[in-house]
């Protein structure tokens, strides 16, 4: 590959006919997922915009996202980990593809330490249903078959690749989000809140072609048909389930903020009434008095 690679600045630029699959390649199962997931990809990419461009406005919100995530990263790397120490057929296969440069659990360990000041026990377990739920699949499933593990090595660690620059901008703009840590400056925090989109090699864009091949050229001849298609549903029910996890949080927040308000409108009520009663009594001890002056 490297005789035919031109370096442009900071990205390896590729032929044409290096870069695998081709994206017309309508046979590869990396295609084939995207083309079957399309519209629930366009659906929580456009979620997920949205709640990260709320997130960015408290740190807090983002820690609750990144922690439920965190979750679902930690039990694929479990899976596919207790998987690589058995000797079989999927476990040669998984190692071609698998880079140690793509695991997320450490990543979003360290940036989840940072936001809840080094207290692990705050974010180490799962607590909502969702994401209780989505762990208990992947790891029972993927324990059944191992197979299913080229779904979420395509479904979950790409869309890292892609928006993983774009986030890390984001979070480099956004000036007023992060907590006070004293000793601290921007550039700082930015190291230790934005790991979980950082990846540790000299050229993400060859990194991520790289990491695309191989995996075609695992999954072409090395899965049957009916597992490909197994693979694509699974790929679907992954993004169904990041929706939910979504859209949990979400209705979680909404509901402390509703119960806050309902608070303070009901003890801001109480106050309010005792207010127009006490106005009414002083309009009622007036008219007495002017009735005898």
């Amino acid at each position: 590959m490297s005789s035919t690679t031109q370096a442009v600045g900071a990205t390896t630029k590729l032929s044409q006919n290096e870069i695998i699959p081709a994206p017309t390649d309508v046979g590869a199962l990396a295609n084939r997922i995207n083309q079957d997931t399309r519209s629930l990809h366009d659906k929580i990419d456009k979620e997920v915009t949205l709640k990260f461009a709320i997130a960015l406005k408290n740190y807090k919100i983002f820690r609750q996202g990144l922690q439920a995530f965190y979750h679902v990263f930690d039990a694929i790397e479990t899976s596919l980990y207790r998987q690589l120490e058995i000797d079989d057929e999927w476990t040669e296969m998984l190692k071609q593809v698998w880079k140690p440069e793509i695991a997320r659990k450490e990543k979003a360990q360290q940036d989840l330490m940072f936001y809840y000041d080094d207290r692990k026990e705050k974010f180490m377990n799962p607590v909502m249903p969702a994401q209780k739920a989505f762990v208990e699949h992947i790891l029972n499933v993927t324990k059944e078959k191992p197979y299913m593990l080229f779904a979420y090595l395509h479904v979950m660690y790409l869309a890292l690749f892609a928006g993983g620059r774009i986030m890390r901008s984001s979070f480099a703009k956004a000036t007023g989000f992060y907590p006070k840590k004293s000793g601290l400056g921007h550039a700082d925090v930015i190291k230790l809140g934005a790991n979980f989109f950082t990846f540790d090699v000299a050229d993400e864009n060859l990194f991520r072609v790289i990491y695309k091949r191989d995996y075609e050229l695992v999954t072409r001849n090395g899965l049957t048909e009916e597992q490909k298609l197994e693979i694509i549903e699974e790929s679907k029910y992954i993004f169904a389930q990041n929706l939910n996890v979504v859209t949990e949080l979400e209705k979680h927040n909404l509901d402390k903020l509703t119960k806050n308000w309902t608070y303070y409108g009901v003890t801001r009520g109480y106050y309010a009434l005792l207010a127009v009663l006490l106005i009414v009594v002083i309009l009622y001890l007036r008219k007495i008095v002017l009735q005898f002056v």
